[in-house]
């Protein structure tokens, strides 16, 4: 008599999800962790100099279902770790990180968290505006040919914020550099020279200048 293949494999089966079922139900079990971390601060007045934490490890014990589902990142909410004076913060605390993360999950008991990366650094967030000039100086135009009408520059004006490290003798105003050869009238977007630093953004990377030239009928006195 030939061996059924099929219904010993299902038997075989069966007898390994009994197994997998019996073994998540007990409430033994220890396990590290990834949970999503979540800080909050006033993001008006401060910024971050270097990457805040998005996430912590924790070791963990509790029942097999429980920490399954965990690791497998169904429902985990952040654990929302709020910074009073971030000028004054340069870690963030594994007790009290402990304690945030036990409230949330109350089904299982949190050990420790793992000291792994978490350190912080803040300034005062620096708000400046700067001024943008169309520089014309040495633009040459056709013979007898000048500018005949203003000269319009959009935005004139850009906001520029960052670390008050960063912001420190920033300029006041920008020359955006002109063509050196300007044949006709003038309607480009052009792209604003603003030094490059980190964690500074500005409200705009690109200006559009525009103006008409003319020629002159008769020498200038």
């Amino acid at each position: 008599m030939k061996p059924d293949w099929k219904v010993a494999s299902l038997c075989l089966v069966g007898a390994l999800l009994f197994w997998l079922l019996n073994a998540l139900n007990k409430d033994d079990y220890t396990t590290k962790l990834s949970y999503p971390l979540q800080i909050e601060y006033d993001d008006s007045l401060y910024v971050p100099t270097t990457p805040l934490p998005r996430q912590i490890q924790a070791n963990i014990s509790g029942n097999g279902w429980d920490l399954l589902w965990r690791t497998l990142a169904f429902g985990n909410r952040p654990v929302q770790y709020p910074i009073i004076n971030p000028l004054r913060a340069r870690y963030l605390s594994t007790s009290s990180l402990t304690d945030l993360l036990s409230e949330q999950l109350k089904e299982s008991h949190v050990n420790y968290v793992i000291a792994d990366t978490l350190d912080l650094r803040f300034e005062r967030r620096v708000v400046k505006k700067v001024r943008l000039i169309a520089d014309t100086s040495a633009v040459r135009f056709p013979a007898h040919f000048v500018i005949s009408t203003a000269i319009n520059v959009i935005p004139a004006m850009v906001t520029v914020e960052g670390p008050e490290s960063a912001m420190r003798n920033y300029p006041d105003t920008v020359r955006i550099p002109m063509p050196r050869r300007i044949n006709g009238d003038f309607d480009e977007v052009l792209p604003i020279p603003l030094p490059k630093k980190k964690n500074v953004k500005a409200s705009a990377e690109q200006v559009t200048i525009s103006f008409e030239i003319a020629e002159l009928l008769s020498p200038l006195p």
